[in-house]
């Protein structure tokens, strides 16, 4: 059973998580905040498996709960669900420690996935998140084609092509629907990729790779 905390000010949005992950039994819903001092006064003693974290609260923001957080929660894993899609606001959660950034849009069976995939491992961010990445580290060097970026790397074709599909937002299914094979093929070519590159998740592979 994974367990959550919700950080969330909106209570429409409480409501609905409440009753998505109430419905489940395999979810513990351990507690509900609704600003991010309880948060950060909470969430230590709890150690929650997943933090589901809005980054528009009242007093703090999520940002710097997660930063704060982070710390001292080393087995947490921060999910941002917010409606914001600044590039400020994406690289300031990303860097503080969120593993995970979606789209309050997401879907619900969408958003059940996603906390799961964190869970196992995986950073799925929201499709429009992902391509606004893509295009900030993806500089293009004329003086350098696909074959020598490979090569300074010793990454495969395969691999690449791994790269830019999880780059583009796909969920490793989707991933590996396009490559047509496995999830746990798509698995191993995603741990010899982080191995190669000297990364520990997506977001810092795809900043390696496609970025200077």
């Amino acid at each position: 059973m994974i367990s959550i905390v919700i950080v969330e000010d909106t209570e429409d949005i409480q409501t609905l998580l409440y009753d998505l992950f109430n419905e489940s039994d395999e979810f513990d819903l351990l507690l509900q905040c609704y600003n991010g001092t309880t948060a950060l006064k909470k969430i230590p003693v709890l150690q929650p498996d997943i933090v589901l974290m809005d980054i528009g609260l009242p007093d703090i923001s999520g940002v710097a709960c997660i930063a704060q957080l982070k710390r001292i929660c080393n087995k947490t894993q921060f999910i941002v669900f917010t409606i914001s899609e600044e590039d400020e606001v994406i690289f300031g959660a990303l860097k503080a420690g969120a593993t995970s950034y979606l789209m309050k849009s997401t879907k619900p069976a969408d958003l059940i996935t996603a906390i799961k995939e964190v869970h196992n491992g995986g950073s799925p961010i929201s499709s429009d998140i992902a391509r606004k990445i893509l295009k900030t580290f993806y500089k293009s060097n004329n003086t350098t084609n696909d074959h020598d970026k490979r090569q300074q790397f010793g990454i495969s074709k395969r691999e690449e092509e791994m790269l830019k599909y999880l780059s583009e937002g796909c969920t490793y299914q989707a991933a590996a629907n396009k490559m047509s094979i496995s999830v746990n093929t798509l698995k191993t070519h995603i741990f010899n990729t982080y191995e190669k590159l000297q990364v520990n998740n997506k977001v810092e592979a795809i900043k390696k790779y496609f970025g200077k």
